[in-house]
């Protein structure tokens, strides 16, 4: 294990390999020990102790667990999102470093976790596997807790949406992004026919303050209709509620509120309901928030415009009494212009199929794709979220452990001797590692072995990786309090202190 030393002099260590990772997904997911173990296909004492082992190893208790049960504490969610985080850039400097792939080659993954706003993307999830040849894992959230969902690496993509032509909000996420604009999205207005004003076709916002609102809240955590009224330059309705999503169209549904409605989200139907343009004309943005490091920016684009044509179909096919009205008949005119399917005159292939519409959006990359991404087990919960190479080896402590040892200490024979291995053995480990992940990792010549110079760019990217883990868990240590009672050190990790019984290496 790897040793850390924190500002009161202390040390303790902490090296969490991805097995330990999905470990803690497993208990933050089913919160049962039972399905934890199952999960990680160990007996029900072996998980106990390994969570156990990894308390000790922060020097805070990650998990809380009962006889039967087990939730993660606020030390544990910290770790695991950092772990996450960690591995993934892994992961990137892995494919752009070692393999020479540059920081833009990224292959498609074959499943994307989306975290998303409006259920109607379970809507798009055939088209999306028959025309992009990638199958969506879709999640529906809240408005204000999607972006946490890319941020906790929970997701590696959010579909969202802000108001005022801002940009969707990305400025809190400690986690590259890149925004694709979706659909300009207006907003019209929901009331009861037997209202006042039903009988007109526009209506201004400043004639409906008055009435009873109800209203979605925003990715802010901001009620959306009281922002669309501060837009008008008005105060915010006197009588306004704010609920989730679902209660806010149940709302609506039984006609005890006035809402806001869009082509975005589910229209509220019912035979005493009617909906009206607003004089204001006013409208939000829909964004999808993605990882570049694994959607490459052409997936994007091409997933972005087959959302904005979802969207379009079922407003054209649900809301036929707005298409009379010229503005909404010229928006939608327009919207369907801008998003029109270059490839739908034909395209070669089996739909779906990588020689067909992936490969007709630039999504390949010839023989290089063997290295490209597909989900990794176990790193953000069951859905699969995060990506791994095709081959199905990635690169984990372990490994690093080693590598890191031969940078260190120069050759191979001294860093066999400081990880109290033969120097063959680290040879065949490092070779077995080379044939995995298709790189070469180490130069070969008569006067010895060193490492190559990508390997070396590699691990200068693997210092700040490490030194934002270890702030992770030093942060970790200090919330929880006094620390736990940590394992000694491990042999051909520095002194141990005296008396302490010896821990196994991680190498």
């Amino acid at each position: 294990m790897e040793w850390i030393q924190v500002a009161d002099g202390t040390e303790f260590p902490v090296s969490f390999s991805r097995t330990d990772l999905s470990l803690l997904a497993a208990v933050g997911q089913y919160g049962d020990l039972t399905e934890v173990a199952r999960h990680a296909g160990a007996r029900h004492g072996t998980v106990d102790r390994r969570l156990e082992r990894l308390d000790r190893a922060v020097g805070a208790p990650l998990t809380l667990r009962g006889r039967h049960t087990a939730r993660l504490t606020s030390a544990g969610s910290r770790m695991l999102v950092a772990g996450r985080r960690f591995f993934r850039r892994i992961d990137h400097a892995a494919r752009t470093q070692l393999l020479g792939h540059g920081a833009e080659a990224v292959v498609a993954p074959e499943i994307l976790s989306l975290a998303t706003t409006t259920p109607l993307l379970e809507e798009m999830v055939e088209e999306a596997a028959t025309a992009l040849g990638l199958l969506l894992s879709v999640r529906r959230e809240e408005p204000h807790r999607v972006a946490g969902q890319l941020a906790d690496y929970l997701a590696d993509a959010a579909y969202t949406w802000s108001t005022g032509g801002a940009e969707a909000p990305r400025h809190a996420l400690e986690r590259p992004t890149r925004a694709q604009h979706v659909l300009d999205d207006p907003l019209w207005v929901i009331l009861p026919e037997d209202h006042p004003l039903a009988a007109r076709p526009v209506l201004s916002l400043a004639e409906l303050r008055d009435e009873a609102w109800v209203s979605e809240s925003g990715p802010g955590s901001e009620a959306l209709v009281a922002r669309i009224f501060h837009a008008a330059g008005l105060p915010a309705p006197a009588r306004l509620q704010v609920a989730d999503a679902s209660v806010v169209r149940g709302i609506l549904g039984r006609g005890d509120a006035v809402g806001l409605g869009s082509p975005t989200h589910p229209a509220v139907h019912a035979s005493w309901l009617v909906r009206r343009s607003l004089v204001e004309r006013p409208s939000r943005t829909a964004s999808l928030l993605v990882d570049p490091s694994v959607v490459p920016p052409e997936l994007a684009g091409r997933l972005a415009a087959l959302i904005a044509r979802g969207h379009l179909r079922r407003f054209a096919a649900r809301q036929r009494d707005l298409l009379a009205d010229p503005w909404w008949a010229d928006w939608h005119t327009e919207q369907t212009r801008r998003h029109a399917d270059p490839a739908a005159a034909g395209a070669g292939g089996r739909p779906g199929t990588r020689t067909g519409a992936r490969a007709e959006a630039g999504l390949e990359a010839g023989p290089d794709a063997l290295h490209g991404l597909v989900p990794a087990t176990g790193l953000a919960s069951a859905s699969a979220s995060a990506s791994a190479p095709v081959t199905g080896r990635q690169l984990d402590i372990e490994d690093l452990h080693l590598l890191r040892a031969v940078a260190r200490h120069g050759s191979i024979n001294r860093a066999a001797a400081v990880l109290s291995i033969s120097q063959s053995a680290l040879t065949r480990r490092i070779h077995r590692l080379e044939q995995a992940l298709g790189a070469r990792l180490l130069l070969r010549s008569p006067r010895g072995t060193s490492l190559t110079g990508p390997t070396r760019r590699f691990l200068r990217l693997l210092d700040g990786y490490e030194a934002d883990l270890r702030e992770a868990a030093v942060s970790c240590r200090g919330a929880a309090g006094p620390a736990l009672p940590r394992a000694g050190r491990p042999v051909g990790r520095g002194r141990p202190a005296a008396g302490a019984q010896l821990a196994p290496s991680a190498t």
